[in-house]
This record gives C-alpha cells, structure tokens and sequence, in this order.
C-alpha cells in the first residue's frame, strides 16, 4: 500500500507541476497570446518539454506510456473529432429544445478572428490530454489502478479549470466529469489521439455558439425576452442532468474496461 501511494504521488508530481507552471504564467500579461490563440502552442510546448524530462526520468520511452505516432493515430483523432461533434452538437440540441434558449446567428462576428482563435483549441485539447492523459495516467494506471488514475486526475483536471472562475464544484460538475470520459476513451484505444479528438471537437461546438472564454461564436444562445431567475434556474437543471448522464456512462464504462481488463490479466 505504501509503495503504490508512492507511485501515485511521484506521477501527480507532473501534472502539478504543471498547472503552478501555469499560475505564475497567468501573473504575466502576455494579451498577444491570449487574443490570437497563441497560449495553446506555448502551453502545449511547456507539456511536452515536461513529459520528456519525466518520461527520461524513469526509464520509460513514449512508447510506454501508450504515446506515440502509428498509422491509425489520424482516423483515431477524426474518429474522436466527429464523437465530439456528435456529442456537443445533441447535447445543445437538447437544452434548446427543453428550456427557453434560442440559438440565431450572429451577424457581426469577424471570421477571421473566430477562426484563428477556434484553431487554437487543437494545441489546447493536445496539450491538456498529454498531461492529464499522457504519462501520468499510464503510469498511476500501471501502477496503483484503473479508478486512482481516473479520480485523481479527474480532480486535478478540475482543480486545473480554476482559471474559468468558477467554483471547484462546478468545475467538478464539468471538466472533472468529462475528464472520465477522455480518460476511459484513452484506455480503450491505447493512447490520447481519440481523447484528443474528442476534447477538441467538444470544445471548438462550445466555442461556435459561444460559450467558451466570455467570447462571441458563430451562433449565440440566448433568451427571446429579459432573463429570470426560474429560466436560469430550469436552463441549469437541464445542464447539470446531462452532465451528469456524462458521469454515469463514464463510470459504467471504466468499471466495464476495468473487469474486462482484470479478466484478461487472470486468464
């Protein structure tokens, strides 16, 4: 027991190390980086410099840790990309069709700009699955177990989101929800191209209607008349429904990988 709290601390070791890089990063006023989307290629760097000092570390290679370029690493990345779409896009589909939200384009959006800023998710979502789903994951899954890996990284992932401003309970309700998800993807598919995906896809549908960064989309979803707190209150309940449909297939198929696994091991 002492030996697998030791594994699991020394690979949370990078994931922190991490996000306090991130911290005093954000203390920095860089607005170049932010307005153009920048950050991702930077942050994405930060984690893969850190990956290969931690990877050397202990002996692994990146073939170890389930992280590396074969043949089917692009279907598996575009397979993830239309999940996500899928995802996003019914999961939208649902709270207009349940609450009084209206989506409508937005005319006065540059496109450009949009576009430069959208493109940034794709380093982002790489760089958030490398750290959270990379090295870490595998070595903790390896180690300790399936659920350690999937909580604790769920946790830090969550505790990574402080930057939105939300509460950790509402970053718990959603990135540390959805960070089973690409957790159990990853696992199923043997690296973090799916994951990768899926978390872009997830996150580029948020970005279009506008709701990622308090930034303008494609699309808007708003109210047809002055917001209330029942419509708000009933527009939230619908999310919070559906985040948590999200955990329960999450944790139905970790626990289903996890017994399949084990079988396999006994067998």
């Amino acid at each position: 027991m002492k030996f697998k709290f030791i594994q699991l601390c020394s690979a949370l070791i990078l994931p922190i190390t991490f996000i306090i890089i991130l911290i005093l990063l954000n203390t920095i006023p860089l607005p170049a980086l932010n307005k153009y989307g920048f950050g991702g290629i930077l942050v994405a760097t930060i984690a893969l410099m850190l990956t290969y000092v931690f990877v050397n570390k202990d002996g692994y290679t990146f073939k170890d840790i389930s992280f590396y370029f074969e043949k089917k690493t692009p279907l598996r990345f575009v397979k993830g990309f239309v999940l996500g779409v899928v995802i996003a896009t019914a999961m939208l589909a649902i709270v207009v069709s349940f609450s009084n939200l209206e989506i409508s384009i937005n005319k006065t959006i540059d496109i450009t700009s949009l576009l430069i800023w959208v493109l940034a998710y794709f380093p982002l979502a790489y760089m958030e699955e490398v750290i959270f789903r990379g090295y870490a994951f595998t070595k903790i899954t390896n180690s300790v177990g399936i659920w350690p890996a999937q909580i604790s990284l769920a946790i830090l992932f969550a505790w990574y989101h402080d930057f939105t401003g939300l509460t950790f309970f509402q970053q718990l309700l959603g990135p540390g929800i959805w960070a089973l998800l690409y957790g159990v993807v990853t696992l199923k598919s043997n690296g973090i191209a799916l994951a990768t995906g899926l978390h872009a896809a997830l996150n580029i549908i948020q970005a279009l209607v506008g709701l990622k960064d308090y930034r303008e989309g494609i699309w808007s979803l708003q109210y047809p008349q002055a917001i209330n707190p029942e419509l708000q209150s009933q527009t939230e309940t619908i999310g919070v429904i559906l985040q948590l449909c999200v955990l329960v297939v999450s944790i139905y198929l970790t626990e289903k990988y996890r017994r399949n696994r084990l079988k396999n091991e006994c067998s």
